[in-house]
């Protein structure tokens, strides 16, 4: 009687070959991944800014007061807070937040604009209206190499906050 002698494993040779090829799709993929991740990072910061004027918009509706969103010691790198000026000495001090937020650390430039003017500050009125007397321009800029990442919110007098992508050169 013969013994039927089964196949019960890989061979050395067919294990090497699979691992090379595992290796040679994640060389592949990882660059794409770290693309994306960086491109996601991005997203994120800008589109929290967004939501932050927004929420200051409506909190300074629902309060019946201003609120100001402010850049953390002067850059919005650093993030921004969102506030209200309950002892009306027209600057932040401790207890006044509503939120705040970091901006990350992906290496971005975040400047305000109003008119040729740099700002730190965005403030809303009661009526939900921009406590200024012009627009609002806040751009988000990566380096040139990634200018597709790059966005404009603007915040209109009547308060409405808008996000569009920069054109690239």
């Amino acid at each position: 009687m013969r013994l039927k002698s089964g196949n019960n494993g890989f061979t050395l040779i067919e294990l090497i070959v699979t691992v090379s090829i595992a290796a040679i799709l994640a060389a592949i993929a990882a660059p794409s991944f770290t693309k994306f991740m960086d491109e996601s990072r991005d997203r994120a910061v800008v589109q929290q800014l967004v939501r932050s004027l927004m929420a200051a918009r409506s909190e300074a509706v629902v309060r019946g007061t201003t609120v100001t969103v402010s850049a953390i010691n002067g850059s919005w790198a650093n993030g921004w807070r969102s506030w209200v000026d309950a002892d009306s000495s027209g600057s932040y001090d401790d207890g006044e937040a509503i939120q705040t937020n970091t901006a990350g650390s992906g290496g971005a430039v975040i400047t305000g604009d109003r008119g040729g003017t740099a700002i730190t500050n965005v403030a809303f009125t009661r009526d939900g209206f921009l406590n200024d007397t012009a627009a609002i321009a806040i751009s988000y800029r990566t380096s040139p190499e990634y200018c597709s990442r790059d966005r404009n919110i603007t915040i209109g007098l009547t308060g409405q906050v808008s996000l569009s992508e920069r054109s690239c050169p």
